[in-house]
């Protein structure tokens, strides 16, 4: 599926150096329905690439909760992935992108197996990478005499160490259910708010309600199977040599990826030297 007929893919210079670039909406017509979600919880994301880095991206995330799965993804890229499928069935052949930076991961938890089988999109639908990994159960630390009101519930604070990070979770009992965002359970009430201690990436809880609506697992186009370790150096790299990866994903070669410049002009990417982008990973492994 073509979604760019341009000569060459201009990137602004500046944002390379200091932001992610964006990535492309899929289209959802291979999907394959999972669990029945009993609950859908909305939570506000509010991350960064690194804990030092001046620039702080948002996304609307959607956790939906079934028997047996936890699905927890991007309602922006959702969105246009929708409007995209939409579009095809149309017959078009070029479509909007998610806008924003929307945080570009999918989670699909298995509740039993503790297993979560992971989607990442590149910037630029440069490949989704698509790998399984084991989820270690999570030993919380209840902190004593810690109460705060958030969006209504009383909530409780505990605290645990994942993957690297250190993490503050306020819960509630008030919604007895043992999960939150991302791989984040195991608590005895749902997670409202959580953040790591360096407030790299920070999950709010905008919205809780009872659904029954179907958890779907989509294939997208250009998927990559491989590992999670795989997933993690192609990320590295990609935030190490923006630049050269995007080369590679075209095939390299002069005058096929051009950069604009602070100054205004353009110039062929083989000239421009690598600017890395600050990169720290939601799991230090």
């Amino acid at each position: 599926m073509k979604k760019l007929y341009l000569p060459f893919l201009a990137i602004m210079l500046p944002f390379v150096a200091n932001a992610q670039l964006g990535i492309f909406s899929e289209p959802l017509d291979k999907a394959t329905p999972v669990d029945t979600a009993a609950y859908k919880v909305t939570y506000a994301l509010d991350y960064t690439c690194h804990p030092l880095a001046n620039n702080r991206f948002s996304d609307v995330r959607n956790v939906l909760i079934g028997r047996h799965t936890v699905k927890d993804f991007s309602d922006i890229i959702f969105q246009f992935d929708s409007l995209c499928t939409a579009d095809i069935k149309k017959g078009k052949d070029v479509f909007s992108n998610p806008n924003g930076t929307p945080w570009p991961v999918e989670t699909l938890l298995a509740i039993k197996e503790r297993r979560a089988d992971m989607k990442r999109r590149l910037p630029s639908g440069t490949g989704i990478l698509c790998y399984s990994e084991q989820v270690p159960s999570m030993e919380w630390e209840f902190v004593a005499d810690s109460v705060k009101n958030i969006l209504g519930y009383e909530c409780f604070l505990a605290r645990t160490e994942f993957f690297g990070r250190n993490y503050s979770a306020w819960y509630t009992f008030e919604l007895p259910l043992p999960f939150g965002p991302y791989k984040f359970g195991g608590l005895p009430g749902m997670i409202v708010q959580i953040q790591d201690d360096e407030g790299q990436f920070i999950w709010v809880m905008k919205g809780f309600e009872r659904v029954k609506e179907p958890i779907y697992v989509y294939e997208y186009p250009n998927e990559k199977k491989c590992s999670s370790d795989d997933a993690d150096k192609t990320v590295k790299r990609y935030y190490n040599t923006p630049i050269a990866f995007h080369l590679a994903a075209i095939g390299g070669g002069t005058g096929r990826l051009m950069i604009v410049g602070k100054d205004g002009k353009v110039r062929d990417a083989t000239e421009v030297e690598e600017t890395p982008i600050p990169y720290k990973p939601l799991e230090i492994r």
